[in-house]
This record gives C-alpha cells, sequence and structure tokens, in this order.
C-alpha cells in the first residue's frame, strides 16, 4: 500500500519538540499515482504543492510541514518533497530532518 505522510511541527515551537508525522487518508495503487497527486501545484497559491496547501488548512494553519513523502510499505520505496526556504533551511528545521529521517 503507498500513502502519503507529511513530517510538521507546531508553528511557534522547536520543531524537534513538537513535530509529528501526519498520514492523508488516500492510498495508491503505484508509487508513479503517488507522486502525481504528491507534487501537484495548488490552483488558487503558485508555486505551493496542493496536499501542503490542503494539510496546513485542515491544521487551522498551526502546523508547518518540514517533508512530504509518499512511501510504500510494501518495498519501502520512498519519494520525497521539501519546503524552499530563502535563507536556507533554519536551523530548528534542519537538526529535525536529521533526527527523524
Amino acid at each position: 500500500m503507498i500513502k502519503i505522510f507529511i513530517l510538521a511541527y507546531l508553528i511557534g515551537t522547536i520543531p524537534t519538540d513538537t513535530s509529528q508525522y501526519f498520514q492523508i487518508g488516500k492510498s495508491f495503487n503505484t508509487m508513479e499515482e503517488c507522486k502525481k497527486e504528491l507534487t501537484l501545484n495548488s490552483r488558487t497559491v503558485p508555486g505551493i504543492y496542493d496536499i501542503t496547501l490542503y494539510f496546513i488548512k485542515q491544521g487551522n494553519f498551526k502546523w508547518d510541514w518540514v517533508t512530504a513523502f509518499c512511501y510504500d510499505s510494501s518495498t519501502k520505496e520512498k519519494f520525497s518533497i521539501y519546503p524552499q526556504y530563502d535563507n536556507g533551511v533554519p536551523e530548528g528545521i534542519k537538526n529535525l530532518l536529521e533526527n527523524k529521517l
């Protein structure tokens, strides 16, 4: 089974203290289907992935995403996306990525 997961943290906190994995409910038959859904750009906000915008809205803008990925539980294959930061990856996010992935 292939699913989308999002690693996120509560905004305004230390990312390593509040990080959680969230699973998106939809399943996919192939990794290509999952990748297509994961990388779909928002029609309303240019340059933003639709799935991450949906996640942020569903969390009432309390969570920020660090990475989102497709994961195939049978093959362990993983395809990840990351947000772009204007001034490089913030230190707290860098620490979270090093410890959680």
